[in-house]
């Protein structure tokens, strides 16, 4: 190169190219962060807008389901049943009685009621609108209907149709204000809204701007003094339809309104009023963006000035000497350092002029040697390397997720309670986002009421209790909703010595659990129409106040009751009313007796009263008391009157019995005795009476069933059940039978009724299903898939422990539940309904089969058919013998079956005895049939 050339030092170079391209890169990155800035800012704002329209639709439905649920309500209260006229009365009355308290409670502006043509029959408060339309479509429809009005101000209108039993009987309207709505979205928004509506008033044409006065005015708006202002600006100078959907921003005094019209209902005709009119203020907003812009560029420039003098620097410093070395370093990349070594030299450290670049070339050799000797070992260990960090990566993200998608709440906290920690569920759990719930006190999720948690959780802080407590506890959300939650805190050791250890919190919502087994208690020891003590319950406070008499010494009576007029009210008015006498004999005898005294209904008209430290005064008086009140009440139904009575039967302890059993079979001879005197009588059990001899005849009964029992002298006898449509037998019904020793043979009518009596048809039911299991074990050895139905006592669904030993012979792995079927009387599922409702759940969990038996005979057989969990239903016999006979049992037998059929119930006819009956059924469409003609009951062969 010559003396001439021109030199442009490569200092300058470097330092104009990498300020070019810093110049470049800061002005590329300033530009795309202001874009990102921007586009953040509108999709906040898109965000934003579509929170505050889902909040106000929300607020919306939500109002006119409550303004419907109301009127649903008052509809139900006052719902016509038998005489409308007179039920009409009472609705009005009721709704004048009712209406200044609603009117102050619900804010109502209205409420109209109308009969069945649609009449205006009354209206309470300022009429506002013709419904008269809106009622006939409602009447006509069938269903509910809803609508905003607004001639002024505007209002919310829920029409609801009054159902009878014969059809819509009435229509109910009630209107509100639609005001509570824009206040309730203020609240939870902090937004400003209204609510536009036509404007008839004719336009000044001269004061009619370029873009048109609107055609609407506000009916109603959060902070008038604001946004009235700016609602005169923007319709004087805007078109309605820019503000529709997405909405426009608009500047005024200095600041930015973001403004949107959305319609309130969705009608055919588009945007038709009213409107929402949202007004956000986003001043704030924009200048917050217009600053974050700015100080982008500003420190970008900075940034820039900076790079560009540290360039200069660096460049005049290093490259006069470090030329070489950048030319000898390359070779170490490619690691030739032999190569490498050649083109180093370096300066003894003696010479004066030993600098940092000799320095930094001594230290680029020693690097050279030390880089060949570690890529001798890195070249082993490079992949062992990867694998395990992709390992400990796979690990880590599992670990993550894994918490993060548990279905329990997983805190970490540190001892003095602030949260560190906190995963999806418990974000769920407590109602709030992470961000707000990190940095606050887990106490403070705690009720005042939850002192013990806190005091046990103090202790854990302060390991003065081991390093784990469980408990259950409640939570509060930051909504103030309470729930269960099981907990676990967990007292972490320290990562490292000196750091403060954290605690593990984990959290388990058992709300629903604790609900579910509040109910299940209730449902297992009160009585579902009554609310009194069921037998169960009867059962075990009769046994401790028995035990509390004996140990104290004092008398203990046992009232049986038996109400007089029972079955004629179910047979004449339906279960219904039945229903009612007895809630009403229950209020009734619940003020009559003493606070230490238990009521219970142990059947279907069958009453219980325990009356402690009894004596013989009292028990006359209590017992004349009852049927005083009782007569003095008298009980109306369908235009009848009826006057109400018990027959009682009284027993006490120790005079009369010592055990349960035996003062409740000599309260029900008692009972039995008051029968006969008479309705509404009592009778005091007394063994000198003629009742004596079915004392004996119970003493007779229980030696024999107990020895039965003992000894094994209960035989089953298989009946075969015909599959009309396969003409196949599919499966037989177990049929008990009591063989006694000098071999004459006992009906089930003989001795089930004395069983049951005496309390040992659960013993007895339990060895029937116990031979019934092991001749299905048989069946299935040998290849056949016959199914076998078991009868089942009514009171056996009162005896808590049988489901236990069911399952337990269920667990038999031969054992296939499908085909094990239990035939229930209807009787017995509606006189203990709740009780037989629990036992029929857990028998239909193991997977048997169950069968509706005698129906067609007893009042309750179709009200229960509708929702009975059966597949089967036994069409009595009673209704077949004669089928060939009677033409009145052959309509009756045929509505019978298709209306169980249309239930989706498999239909079985019984005691058909011969080819006539069997033809007719078939004609019926019956599924199966059972009878003499088809077989008759028989041992099975082995």
């Amino acid at each position: 190169m010559g003396n001439n050339s021109l030199f442009f030092s490569l200092r300058w170079k470097l330092a104009i190219l990498f300020g070019s391209v810093f110049l470049i890169l800061q002005s590329v990155f300033a530009f795309v962060s202001y874009l990102n800035a921007q586009d953040n800012f509108e999709n906040d704002r898109k965000n934003i807008r579509g929170h505050h329209t889902s909040i106000a639709e929300t607020l919306t439905k939500d109002s006119f389901l409550v303004l419907k649920q109301f009127a649903e309500q008052v509809s139900v209260v006052n719902n016509p049943a038998q005489d409308i006229s007179k039920e009409q009365h009472r609705a009005v009355s009721a709704l004048d009685e009712n209406w200044p308290r609603w009117q102050s409670i619900w804010d109502m502006e209205n409420i109209a009621f109308f009969d069945n043509q649609g009449t205006r029959i009354k209206s309470w408060g300022k009429q506002l609108i013709d419904s008269d339309v809106a009622v006939q479509r409602v009447l006509k429809n069938e269903s509910p209907e809803h609508q905003i009005f607004c001639p002024d101000n505007c209002y919310q209108q829920a029409i609801v149709p009054v159902l009878g039993k014969s059809g819509i009987t009435g229509v109910f309207s009630v209107i509100r204000p639609f005001s509570e709505v824009i206040i309730k979205y203020r609240d939870a928004t902090g937004s400003d809204i209204g609510i536009l509506i036509a404007d008839h008033k004719p336009a000044d044409k001269a004061q009619v701007s370029p873009g048109g006065r609107w055609q609407y005015k506000l009916s109603g708006m959060t902070k008038p003094e604001k946004n009235l202002p700016i609602f005169e600006f923007i319709s004087q100078n805007h078109s309605i339809d820019g503000f529709f959907n997405t909405g426009k921003r608009i500047e005024l005094n200095n600041s930015v309104y973001e403004v949107r019209v959305l319609p309130i209902q969705q009608t055919d005709t588009r945007n038709a009023p009213p409107f929402f009119i949202f007004v956000d203020d986003i001043t704030a907003d924009i200048k917050r963006l217009n600053s974050d812009v700015k100080r982008i560029w500003l420190y970008g420039f900075l940034g820039l000035l900076v790079s560009l003098l540290l360039i200069l620097l660096a460049l005049h410093v290093s490259l006069r000497r470090i030329t070489s070395l950048s030319k000898a370093l390359p070779l170490l990349s490619k690691s030739h350092f032999d190569q490498f070594r050649k083109q180093i030299s370096v300066k003894d450290s003696s010479n004066l002029g030993y600098d940092e670049l000799d320095k930094l070339s001594f230290t680029a050799l020693t690097l050279g040697d030390q880089l060949e000797h570690f890529e001798q070992e890195m070249r082993g260990h490079t992949f062992s390397l990867l694998e395990k960090s992709q390992e400990l990566a796979k690990e880590r993200d599992f670990v993550r997720q894994l918490i993060d998608v548990a279905p329990i709440m997983i805190i970490t906290q540190e001892l003095n309670g602030i949260i560190l920690t906190i995963n999806h569920a418990g974000t769920e759990g407590l109602e709030a986002d992470s961000l707000n719930i990190i940095g606050k006190v887990f106490d403070t999720f705690l009720p005042d009421s939850d002192q013990g948690h806190l005091t046990k959780l103090n202790r854990l802080r302060l390991s003065e209790c081991g390093d784990q407590i469980q408990l259950d506890g409640l939570l509060v959300t930051e909504t103030g909703t309470l729930r269960d939650i099981s907990w676990l805190h967990k007292l972490m050791p320290s990562k490292e010595h000196g750091d403060e250890r954290v605690i593990l919190t984990l959290g388990m919502d058992i709300s629903e659990r604790k609900i579910a087994e509040a109910r299940n208690i209730r449902m297992a020891y009160y009585d579902f129409l009554t609310g009194l003590a069921n037998r169960r319950k009867f059962q075990e406070e009769f046994a401790q106040k028995l035990a509390s008499a004996e140990r104290y010494g004092y008398q203990l009576a046992l009232f049986y009751l038996d109400l007089d007029r029972f079955k004629e009210i179910n047979d004449t008015s339906g279960h219904d009313a039945g229903d009612n006498f007895l809630k009403m004999v229950a209020n009734l005898l619940k003020e009559t007796i003493r606070s230490t005294d238990l009521l219970s209904r142990v059947g279907g008209d069958e009453f219980t009263l325990l009356m402690p430290h009894a004596d013989m005064v009292g028990v006359d008086h209590i017992a004349k008391k009852i049927n005083q009140v009782l007569k003095a009440q008298a009980f109306s139904c369908s235009g009848k009157s009826y006057a109400a009575s018990a027959s009682i039967g009284v027993a006490v302890f120790p005079l009369h019995g010592a055990t349960v059993n035996e003062l409740m079979a000599n309260a029900d001879l008692a009972m039995y005795q008051a029968k006969e005197l008479g309705r509404g009588q009592y009778h005091l059990f007394n063994p000198d009476y003629d009742y004596r001899s079915k004392s004996n005849q119970i003493v007779r009964w229980r030696t024999i069933l107990e020895d039965a029992i003992a000894n094994d002298k209960f035989v089953l006898l298989y009946q075969p059940i015909l599959n009309i449509k396969t003409n196949k037998v599919s499966h037989f019904e177990c049929l008990i039978r009591l063989q006694q020793d000098d071999g004459q043979i006992l009906m089930p009518a003989d001795f089930v009724f004395r069983a049951e009596e005496l309390g040992l048809i659960g013993k007895i039911d339990r060895m029937v299903l116990k031979k019934a299991v092991e001749q299905h074990i048989e069946f299935n050895r040998q290849g056949k898939k016959f199914k076998l139905s078991v009868n089942i006592s009514k009171r056996s669904f009162e005896d808590p422990g049988i489901f236990e030993d069911f399952a337990e012979l269920f667990s038999n792995p031969e054992v296939d539940q499908k085909r094990i079927i239990f035939e229930i009387t209807d009787t017995a599922s509606i006189s203990n309904y709740q009780s037989t409702n629990v036992l029929i759940s857990k028998i239909r969990e193991l997977g048997c089969v169950l069968a509706l038996n005698d129906f067609g005979v007893e009042y309750p057989s179709l009200h229960y058919l509708k929702n009975a969990p059966v597949d089967y239903v036994k069409i009595d016999g009673s209704l077949i013998r004669q089928l060939d006979k009677n033409n009145d049992d052959q309509v009756f037998v045929k509505a019978l079956i298709e209306v169980a059929q249309t239930f989706g119930k498999k239909t079985v006819a019984e005691f058909v005895e011969n080819e006539d009956i069997l033809t007719l059924l078939k004609g019926f469409g019956i599924d199966y049939v059972q009878g003499y003609h088809i077989g008759k009951p028989k041992a099975m062969e082995q």
